[in-house]
């Protein structure tokens, strides 16, 4: 005599579906902030390697020697690194002077340097825009053309990242209207004569204090 197969009523099954909905409800949220966003990473190893290059530049007597009132990077006296010469009298020289020994220090994917106006600041448009230089992480270099020399309340330069290279959206968030571009690739990163770093921008401030480091 066969025996009664026991089997789950339609009801039961539906409080099953139901719990497992609920408890994956709860779990996905916390799964997601576990899981690293590499956007926030690649900013934060961009701004750890501008933090770097800033505090050698700053600091190297050779590179930018104190001299009467002429304070870190607005000292345009000739310098010489690896066999050339930067900075001097010239204006046009003066300006590179910054943008050139930065690139110099970092490891780039070619010796194509661009340190000129039209490499010094990103569109920002989704269209993609030449930069001073490419580090081989891929993160895209936009170096002030300056002698550090504005006066006012902000004397301090940019420097643009844009840390995915010629991949989208090429975008820089909107504090104005923050739906344009809710998850940018474009950030800055403030510097002053002094070697004094800062960030200002909301998504930069973000990222920087996520707990996913990287150095």
């Amino acid at each position: 005599m066969l025996k009664d197969k026991k089997a789950f009523t339609l009801a039961e099954v539906m409080v099953t579906m139901a719990v497992f909905g609920v408890l994956v409800a709860l779990v996905l949220p916390a799964i997601a902030n576990i899981r690293p966003n590499k956007s926030k990473a690649l900013f934060k190893k961009a701004y750890y390697t501008a933090e770097r290059m800033v505090f050698e530049l700053v600091n190297d007597e050779d590179f930018y020697p104190t001299t009467g009132d002429e304070i870190g990077f607005s000292n345009t006296v000739v310098a010489s690194y690896l066999g050339q010469s930067y900075g001097g009298d010239d204006e046009t020289d003066a300006k590179k002077k910054f943008c050139s020994l930065f690139a110099r220090k970092v490891n780039t994917i070619s010796d194509d340097i661009n340190c000129d106006a039209a490499h010094s600041v990103p569109t920002a448009n989704a269209t993609y825009t030449e930069p001073s230089f490419i580090t081989t992480d891929g993160i895209s270099w936009y170096l002030p053309i300056t002698k550090f020399d504005k006066t006012g309340e902000d004397i301090s330069e940019t420097i643009y990242v844009d840390i995915n290279n010629t991949k989208e959206p090429n975008c820089k968030y909107d504090e104005q209207n923050p739906s344009k571009c809710n998850n940018p690739d474009i950030f800055e990163i403030k510097v002053e004569p002094d070697g004094k770093m800062r960030i200002t921008g909301t998504k930069e401030k973000e990222y920087l204090q996520a707990n996913n480091s990287v150095k």
